[in-house]
């Protein structure tokens, strides 16, 4: 394991990569807006350039990014889910786009984790329970501005915890950690027939997870340390036997860097 970034950093909690456009983004409550660095690799070695501000005014603490660019993050103290496009990226502009209100969204309190696909942008809510749900999908391109009835886009997938952290998409399915200990699992459709499955009960803090897109999710265990692994592919949610990836130190934020023709890095 190596340090990427030395300093300029006060709590970094949320990670996200485009690999595409070489780009991590770190979200750092305490800096009070979005940042991103430059990746580069030579070999084995990642590196990183000077750190730039793609959101200000904000205290985001999850981070995700599409694969055309366009970075979706949650502030937490404003209820509010925020994107900055890739244009408004590379010409410099910080002030971010409101995406879904908690003013005008009843699903939408404290959010924590994003994550998002093609289609659908994903939060999970710190409080509010049980009115504001756990686990909550909404359009993706949608704004505050264009839809009417804010609410009409979105769509409560689960209930079942009161505070939540970390989410991440692999496959047909949906992880997302709670406070407490426990790895939760639902389908990606996510109908009424569909149900909130527990993977795992064995975690004692966990916070981010991704997927590597090969089969694997990676959970952040703060409590323990640690980074655990445990294969994702399956059709029918079940159980799982998380196995140590990586000690690390207060482990919050995961992010998979695809390096090319190497094996994926896992960022943390």
């Amino acid at each position: 394991m190596r340090t990427l970034i030395k300093s300029g950093l006060v709590f970094p909690q949320g990670l996200a990569v485009d690999d595409h456009r070489q780009r991590l983004f770190v979200a750092d409550p305490n800096k009070t807006g979005l940042v991103m660095y430059q990746l580069s690799s030579n070999g084995d070695t990642l590196s990183v350039g000077s750190p730039k501000v793609v959101a200000s005014g904000v205290q985001t603490r999850a981070v995700t990014v599409d694969g055309l660019g366009n970075v979706v993050f949650s502030d937490e103290p404003t209820n509010r889910i925020l994107r900055v496009s890739a244009a408004s990226i590379d010409e410099g502009k910080t002030a971010p786009e409101v995406i879904y209100d908690g003013n005008t969204v009843s699903h939408l309190k404290a959010p924590g984790g994003v994550a998002m696909d093609n289609y659908f942008v994903y939060w999970l809510n710190k409080a509010g329970a049980p009115k504001a749900g756990t686990l909550i999908r909404g359009l993706q391109y949608a704004t505050a501005e264009t839809i009417q009835n804010a609410s009409a886009g979105v769509k409560l997938l689960a209930g079942n915890a009161p505070k939540c952290y970390g989410v991440c998409l692999a496959g047909g399915n949906i992880f997302y950690t709670d406070e407490a200990s426990h790895l939760y699992g639902i389908n990606r459709a996510s109908t009424s027939r569909h149900v909130v499955r527990t993977i795992s009960s064995s975690l004692q803090a966990p916070r981010g997870c991704v997927s590597d897109g090969a089969g694997t999710v990676y959970v952040a265990d703060k409590s323990q340390n640690a980074v655990f692994r445990f294969p994702s592919n399956m059709d029918d949610l079940m159980p799982r036997a998380m196995v140590k990836a990586a000690d690390l130190q207060g482990a919050f934020g995961l992010a998979i860097h695809d390096v090319g023709y190497q094996a994926p890095g896992i960022l943390r």
